[in-house]
């Protein structure tokens, strides 16, 4: 038996070592389709109700008309009614403004780790 030299040692530890980014582990989910603002929202917050993200979700919406983003906690699913039926997202007029739109419609880059 031979002993083991440093470069063993070294590709052994290489092999074992584990992740070190939580996004080694987890990957990114992307969507992209139009948001829309809350009504009758009465809150200073960045909020969102997203389609398929779970609730507590925190979520970054990126405005793809100016580069724009903003970090919004998802704070339940988006109701299945005609008006929401081509919406991804609908934000707080806060999260909206942030994304500097003053379109009702717009398109958006949702990402986050579910």
């Amino acid at each position: 038996m031979t002993p083991a030299t440093p470069a063993d040692k070294k590709e052994e530890a290489a092999e074992t070592k584990g992740p070190t980014h939580a996004s080694e582990l987890v990957a990114r989910k992307t969507d992209v389709g139009i948001a829309a603002v809350i009504g009758n929202s009465g809150t200073d917050k960045y909020l969102a109700l997203h389609k398929t993200a779970p609730v507590g979700t925190i979520m970054q919406v990126k405005n793809q008309m100016n580069g724009q983003s903003v970090y919004v906690r998802v704070i339940g699913p988006l109701p299945d009614t005609g008006e929401n039926e081509n919406i991804l997202v609908r934000l707080s007029p806060r999260a909206v403004q942030k994304l500097g739109t003053t379109d009702a419609k717009f398109r958006v880059e949702t990402s986050y780790v579910p």
